[in-house]
C-alpha cells in the first residue's frame, strides 16, 4: 500500500463525487479517522485542526478558500492520482457512509463525535482554533465497523440540524 498521500490527493476522489468545500473537509476527516479504525495507521500525514464547523485540513481549506462553502469544487480541480485498491476501496466505503449527507450534515456529526470534542475542550463555541483533532485508540473507541467489516451507513435524521444555514 502506498502510503504517503496527501490530504489534498485524497480530495480529488471526492471532488469527483462533486461536494462542496465544507463537505469535502468532513469527508476528509472520516476518511482518516475510519482508515485508521480499519488499519491502525493513518491515510495521510496531514495535520486536522478543530476549527469553529468541524474538522478542517489547513492546506485544503488554503486552496479552496475563495469558493463559498456550499459551492461545487470544480471538476477542473481534481488532480489525476492512482489510488491502490486498499485506498480507494475505502473511500468508496466512506463515500457510501457519509456522501448522502450534506456539508451542515456533517458538520452536525462531526460536532458529536469524540475526536473534534476532546479537541474543543476548554474553547468557547464560537472561539477560533488550530488544536490539532486527535484520532487514535482512545478517541475512536466509539467507532465501530459493522459485521462486514464495512463503515456503517450514517442516517441523516441522527443529525442535530444546528448547522443547517449553509
Amino acid at each position: 500500500m502506498k502510503t504517503n498521500y496527501t490530504a489534498l490527493d485524497i480530495s480529488s476522489f471526492f471532488i469527483k463525487k462533486g461536494v462542496s468545500p465544507l463537505k469535502l473537509q468532513k469527508l476528509l476527516y472520516y476518511s482518516q479517522l475510519w482508515f485508521f479504525v480499519k488499519n491502525n495507521k493513518m491515510l495521510f500525514n496531514d495535520r486536522i485542526q478543530a476549527w469553529i464547523y468541524g474538522p478542517v485540513v489547513y492546506d485544503v481549506w488554503a486552496n479552496f478558500k475563495f469558493m463559498k462553502r456550499s459551492s461545487v469544487i470544480p471538476d477542473s480541480r481534481v488532480v489525476q492520482l492512482d489510488l491502490d485498491n486498499l485506498v480507494f476501496d475505502h473511500l468508496n466505503d466512506v463515500w457510501k457512509s457519509y456522501g448522502h449527507l450534506s456539508g451542515s450534515d456533517l458538520v452536525d456529526l462531526t460536532h458529536n463525535d469524540l475526536p473534534w470534542k476532546n479537541s474543543r475542550k476548554g474553547l468557547l463555541t464560537n472561539q477560533p482554533s488550530d488544536k490539532d483533532v486527535i484520532i487514535n485508540q482512545d478517541t475512536t473507541a466509539d467507532f465501530a465497523l459493522d459485521s462486514y467489516n464495512r463503515i456503517p451507513i450514517v442516517d441523516s435524521q441522527n443529525t442535530l440540524g444546528h448547522y443547517s444555514n449553509f
